[in-house]
Order: structure tokens, then sequence, then C-alpha cells
């Protein structure tokens, strides 16, 4: 197992890609070897000032770097030696088992859908985000890739977000929903209703319309939406809970809550464990004909590390075989109508 790191992508690159690998590289559970991609002498250069050498660690070396500011198409076009498309690349010629970059998100989905290729039946791919929750998580498509969607592509959507929270999760069943604004079927966009015609119609556990706060409870693992909406959610979710625990850590240091503040320090620090980016690494990009992790921009070594052993799990997943199988069987009865191939904007 290879998994192919962007070493030049993300904010504070490539000291926090190489701090992850390394960090990975020690884990008791990491299992795989670590290819990273980008200018070999800056990355030997912090591997010897941390006087760090393994055998499952590799270099491969490309001369350019993708910034956050690259249009993606034109990019790919005349950054071929970039740290991105050489890592890519890497995958897709079978030298590299997953990809992973904190870099240019855009750049990340665009180059491994021109290199990779899509899965047959996805006409966009998603990338999925896990929530948690008091029970466990809830997986919500799309956080980002389709901004635009149309009806066939939450469709989409909600197949392979049944397929990847069952085989992450090793459940029996995924209870899927559409986001909405109510649970009545009165409710809702025109692109909601006519996407909730198609989900109804799948082979998949669809039980209806989802809320905003379903997100955070376990009424339904997967919640299906547009990318706009999604990725809005993701980053108020992440915005919220950030200024909460702020918020309370200020309240408590007063010198008149201080024993009580010693007392509920556990479970405060617990809980912001669990609500903190950095522990869940990457969001995968579903859709593809290979294994692709977007990270955050702002990702630090810990996130690079937890991004790493998602891509082992979702290699020994055989996710990617997985999806090609399972959504051809489930669209097999879906017709699709000149409303579904369209972009709604009424």
């Amino acid at each position: 197992m290879k998994i192919v790191v962007d070493a030049m992508g993300g904010d504070n690159a490539p000291f926090i890609n190489i701090e992850g690998a390394i960090q990975y590289l020690a884990d008791p559970k990491s299992v795989g070897e670590i290819i990273l991609v980008g200018r070999e002498e800056l990355i030997q250069e912090e591997l010897r000032s941390r006087s760090f050498n393994s055998s499952r660690l590799h270099i491969q070396h490309a001369s350019q770097v993708v910034e956050m500011n690259d249009s993606p198409t034109r990019s790919y076009k005349e950054k071929k030696d970039s740290s991105m498309r050489v890592g890519i690349e890497l995958v897709k010629t079978g030298q590299g088992d997953a990809f992973i970059s904190a870099g240019n998100t855009g750049a990340t989905m665009a180059y491994s859908l021109l290199s990779l290729g899509r899965i047959p039946g996805v006409d966009r791919p998603a990338v999925g985000a896990f929530m948690p929750h008091e029970e466990g998580t809830t997986l919500l498509l799309d956080v980002g890739a389709v901004a635009q969607a149309k009806p066939k592509n939450l469709l989409q959507f909600g197949i392979m977000g049944s397929i990847v929270y069952r085989k992450i999760t090793k459940s029996e069943t995924a209870r899927v929903a559409l986001m909405s604004i109510g649970e009545e079927a009165e409710k809702g966009t025109p692109l909601v209703k006519e996407a909730k015609r198609l989900l109804e119609a799948a082979d998949i556990d669809f039980l209806g319309y989802a809320e905003g706060r379903d997100i955070f409870n376990n009424k339904f693992d997967v919640i299906v939406t547009d990318g706009f909406t999604g990725n809005v959610s993701l980053k108020l979710a992440e915005s919220t809970f950030e200024t909460l625990f702020t918020m309370i850590k200020s309240r408590l240091d007063r010198p008149s809550r201080l024993i009580g503040a010693r007392l509920i320090k556990p479970v405060f620090t617990e809980l912001v464990g669990i609500f903190d980016p950095n522990n869940y690494g990457g969001s995968p990009l579903l859709g593809i004909r290979g294994i692709s992790l977007i990270a955050h921009g702002s990702s630090n070594e810990k996130a690079i590390k937890n991004a790493l052993l998602e891509a082992q799990r979702l290699i020994n997943s055989n996710l990617i075989e997985a999806i090609e199988q399972e959504i051809t069987a489930s669209l097999s009865d879906i017709t699709y109508t000149e409303l579904d191939e369209q972009i709604i904007h009424h």
C-alpha cells in the first residue's frame, strides 16, 4: 500500500505534510508506505533537520507548485510537473493507491477528475464529510464539488453516500435523506422535489427530507444536498463550534470559576477533540476512479496524519470497486426525464 502526499499543498507546506507523514509512520496502526511529492531538495532538508529516515518513506521530485489562486484547468495544462499533477499521475499509473492534498481544492478536484476519470454512472463527483454526533457520525455530501447540482446529481450522491457509509462503518444499511427546509412533502425547491422523486425510485433506504439540525443527531446516516448548501453548512458548523468552545473557555478561566473549570476540563477537552476538524483529516472525492482526499488548506500535522489513516481505511475497504459495482445496479431501474438533466434555477 502506497499513499501519495502532495508535500507542497496547504498553507503551511511542506512542513506540516512532512511532519504528518512522520507521525503516521510512527503510529502502530499504520501499514502503508508514503510517497512525498514536491521539491526534493526542500523535502530532504526538512527530513535531515528532523534526523528522520525510514524505508517506508519515498520522495518523488516535482518542480512546480499549484498555488491557491491558480486556475485549476489552466494550471493542469501549464504546470505538468506540479506536485499535485505528478502525485495524481502516480495513482493513475498504479504506483500509488491513494492521493492526499491540502492544496487548492478546486485543482485537486479537477486534476483527479481529468487524470483518473469518472466511475460509469456518475456525472459529477461529490465531496463527503463525516459530521460527529452523540451516537456516531452523519455523512454529508456534497460539501463543495458541485455548487449548482442537477436532480440526477443528487440521486447519484445519495447512492454513493449509502455505499460509502456502509463500507466505512461496516453497517448493513444506511438511512439516506435529502436536505430541505422541512419534513413536509410540499416543502423545498423544484430541485429538491425532483431529486426526491428520483431518490424514492432508487434501490437505497431513502427516508425523505432532512433538516439542517438533523446533521448532528442520529436520525439519518447520509444527508444529500448540493455543494453550495453543503459547503455553507460545513463551514458554519466548524465556525460555530470554534466560537462556542472559545466562549466557554474564556468564561471558565475567570477566577471565580476555577474550581468548576477543573472539574469540567476533561469533558471540555474531549468535546473539543470530537469537533476538531484536524481529527478527521480529509474528505474523499467520491465518483472518480481512484482514491483522492481533500484536506483543509489550514490543516496541521495531526490532520495530515489522520488523512493518511483515512486513506489507509479507504484502500482496505475496496471502496472504488464497491461504488463501481453498486451504482450500476442501483441506477438500472431509473429513467431520467429532461428535467433531471438540467440545473433548475427557479
